[in-house]
């Protein structure tokens, strides 16, 4: 009798923690910001739109959309060319300020930095576009 005193016990305090969960406030959607995460050792491939934009996957095939500043002279002319990404911390996600460097067979170590970082949309891509076309 004890025995099942304790199981109806513990029945009805479950009932009351799940019903006390079930009317706590939602928390809210994450913004895509919070989202972006690229990190330098999980990228997969790059292709340079034009020398100031990247679309960038992860190995996770994530894409983004990657904002570089006007110094990658020659980035898109050379689709075979190894990129590297230097963040502040090694596991960092990418951001403003971070590097990227590759070797132009024509002008030798280049670096720049990049602007922005954002995940992957058709709308972003057009948007980025148009933005770098001002720039030119």
């Amino acid at each position: 009798m004890r025995y099942a005193g304790t199981v109806i016990a513990a029945s009805v305090a479950f009932m009351a923690a799940h019903a006390a969960m079930a009317q706590l406030p939602s928390t809210p959607a994450q913004s895509p910001q919070q989202d972006t995460c690229l990190q330098n050792n999980r990228i997969w491939q790059w292709n340079a739109v034009n020398d100031r934009l990247l679309i960038v996957t992860d190995r996770t095939y994530h894409r983004f959309i990657v904002q570089l500043n006007g110094g990658c002279i020659g980035l898109s002319v050379y689709p075979l060319t190894a990129l590297r990404f230097y963040t502040w911390t090694n596991l960092g996600c990418l951001g403003r300020g971070d590097q990227v460097i590759y070797n132009s067979p024509d002008l030798g170590r280049l670096n720049c930095f990049i602007n922005d970082v954002q995940p992957f949309s058709d709308q972003l891509l057009a948007e980025a576009k148009e933005a770098t076309n001002k720039k030119d």
